[in-house]
């Protein structure tokens, strides 16, 4: 029997294992010491059959170090509040693809799947910065301390590698456009725990009729609402 070692872990070589397992049934029992002998392997199958368990890939040291990271996002606050109406201190920044994906697969925090030009995203992104500062989400290192942004829009209207990449990892939690095929509007807004979406947001209010118009102060506390409870989800997970 042998276990053989592969990028994730260990896997059990599970053609040998039933060769071994079909041979030991084939025994023929003449006494009652070789029924134990034949259980006796047949327990020790199943033990080495269930020993070797995949292990879980560790992340990278880029998601879990104050440094390697945060290279070239240092004026991405800057950048974002001349973008969207948010404050000059804001948690956003801008993604990029490699950054996106690793944060789906490991990390943990909030991801905004949106463009410059949406209304609604200039609506949602000053509650969501609102929330994430009172919920104290800046005080983690790395990045489940910001809003990782990433500009849909491109990616979606070439409907290249990378947009059917993000469906991918995606898709349990998106609409279907027209043609019955899962498909990422903005603002939405996935909250992670450890790899994990615990629940995500699309758009702002069911009752804002004009994307264009402003939220009101209902409106505005309905949506901060939604935030919160989202990132608690993420709080709860003790990740």
């Amino acid at each position: 029997m042998i276990c053989t070692k592969n990028q994730t872990g260990f896997e059990l070589n599970i053609l040998q294992s039933s060769c071994l397992f079909s041979f030991l049934l084939s025994v023929k029992l003449q006494n009652l010491r070789s029924r134990l002998v034949l259980r006796g392997f047949i327990f020790l199958f199943f033990i080495l059959l269930f020993s070797c368990t995949p292990q879980k890939a560790e992340p990278p040291a880029a998601l879990i170090t104050e440094t390697n990271w945060f290279s070239g996002h240092e004026n991405d606050a800057a950048r974002f509040a001349e973008i969207f109406p948010v404050s000059a201190d804001n948690p956003f920044i801008f993604a990029s693809y490699d950054e996106l994906i690793t944060h789906l697969k490991y990390g943990t925090g909030v991801i905004a799947f949106a463009f410059p030009a949406c209304p609604r995203c200039k609506n949602a992104f000053p509650v969501l910065e609102r929330v994430f500062k009172e919920t104290e989400m800046t005080r983690y290192a790395g990045l489940r301390g910001k809003i990782l942004y990433y500009d849909i829009y491109d990616d979606r209207e070439a409907n290249n590698e990378r947009y059917l990449t993000i469906v991918e990892y995606l898709k349990d939690f998106l609409p279907l456009d027209q043609n019955g095929k899962p498909r990422i509007y903005s603002p939405d807004i996935y909250f992670l725990a450890s790899g994990k979406i615990v629940g995500n947001h699309l758009d702002t209010v069911p009752s804002l009729a004009n994307p264009r118009d402003p939220l009101n102060e209902e409106q505005e506390a309905e949506l901060f609402a939604i935030y919160k409870e989202l990132i608690e989800k993420v709080e709860d997970c003790g990740c």
